[in-house]
């Protein structure tokens, strides 16, 4: 039997499209998350829904992976799919981000920059101008197809019927600003910065 439990071996045996490999990854880290993830929301369907929808995001992307941490980029990409969530409910108020703030363990990695303080907030500053920079760099249509998926939320059926091209289209351009992203903040920033930033691209672009 086929030792998965090596994170480097694990993701490459991902990204060669191995499904043993992937089932192992979901068997493996869905108690984790899960218990991390009812921290955010209570409801045990929403919780599920929310885990499979990042495992798959996670499968739809594996060949932009690279030279990154499986466990933060799950934890990660969870943390977010929850606080969209929460936010699209609009009940993600200042004293519920801090209470997440306080909790220790080895889980702080995937929800420090949510924290309040002053040095976060130019953090983000200096996060956003980084993205602007990134989204001006790209191709004209990459740039307008990510755009509308990012920032209007738009599935990739949705760009594609505004667009009058193909959903494999939309995903090659989505695709193309997913590796621009990753070049421009793997060697700038530490690798927990790397990581919030490729999760965030990740879960929103469907």
């Amino acid at each position: 039997m086929v030792d998965f439990s090596d994170e480097e071996f694990l993701l490459n045996e991902i990204k060669q499209g191995n499904n043993r490999a992937f089932e192992y990854l979901f068997k493996a880290y869905y108690p984790r998350l899960r218990g991390y993830a009812i921290r955010f929301v209570e409801d045990e369907e929403i919780v599920r829904d929310i885990i499979q929808e990042c495992f798959l995001r996670f499968w739809e992307k594996r060949e932009f992976l690279s030279a990154v941490s499986v466990t933060s980029l799950l934890f990660a990409m969870v943390r977010n799919g929850c606080l969209n969530y929460l936010k699209h409910l609009s009940i993600v108020e200042k004293h519920q981000i801090e209470y997440l703030a306080t909790i220790g363990g080895e889980e702080k990695l995937y929800y420090t920059d949510f924290s309040l303080d002053a040095e976060c907030k130019l953090l983000y500053a200096e996060l956003q101008e980084q993205i602007n920079i990134v989204i001006g760099q790209l191709p004209e249509r990459s740039r307008e197809i990510f755009l509308m998926s990012r920032f209007k939320g738009l599935k990739n059926r949705e760009i594609a019927e505004k667009l009058q091209i193909s959903t494999t289209a939309v995903e090659k351009h989505i695709s193309k600003a997913l590796k621009c992203f990753s070049r421009h903040f793997k060697d700038k920033y530490p690798v927990d910065i790397y990581i919030m930033i490729i999760a965030w691209v990740i879960m929103n672009n469907k």
